[in-house]
């Protein structure tokens, strides 16, 4: 086996695309437990970094940070899904209420 530091991309960031699993997080914790799941049972990524000696994980903290400001993220786009959602309905209404408006002489 290559010495870790010698490895090449061993850092690299692989794109990550949302899965059924992650979306229906209910929480942080869960949504960060579903992540480190699956990058923890990828082989390319177990063939490539190290381990950590204690904990025996593959992931660094710093992609525990972007777990989190992935799940803010994803959270936002749900808020903005909603959001737009209620404007759409809305402007609707207005409309159905201003065309049934029939001017009185």
């Amino acid at each position: 086996m290559k010495k870790p530091a010698l490895r090449k991309n061993r850092m690299k960031r692989n794109s990550w695309t949302e899965t059924n699993w992650t979306k229906s997080s209910k929480s942080v914790g869960e949504y960060i437990f579903r992540r480190l799941s699956i990058d923890q049972s990828d082989k390319n990524l177990s063939r490539i970094r190290p381990r950590h000696n204690l904990s025996q994980l593959i992931v660094q903290s710093k992609e525990i940070d972007r777990y989190v400001s992935d799940y803010l993220a994803l959270q936002e786009s749900k808020r903005a899904k909603i959001i737009s959602k209620n404007s759409v309905n809305s402007s609707r209404e207005r409309l159905n209420i201003a065309s049934s408006y029939v001017p009185q002489s």
